[in-house]
């Protein structure tokens, strides 16, 4: 019998960074990610875009 389970994905998050925050900014992280439906990870790639964005709006314009 063939194996089943999850599809793989096609581009897997297999690389990991490790941030040491306070304890203050934890719990602002937790509680924004709690408040807005998003997992920490999202939060943080999402800001990183955020800030490629703004990034190449100064340069462009």
């Amino acid at each position: 019998m063939a194996k089943m389970g999850r599809p793989r994905l096609e581009n897997p998050r297999s690389e990991r960074i490790f941030i040491r925050l306070t304890k203050d900014e934890h719990t602002d992280v937790r509680e924004y990610a709690a408040n807005h439906n998003l997992t920490i990870t999202q939060i943080f790639v999402q800001g990183f875009k955020k800030l490629r964005e703004q990034e190449n709006e100064e340069q462009n314009g």
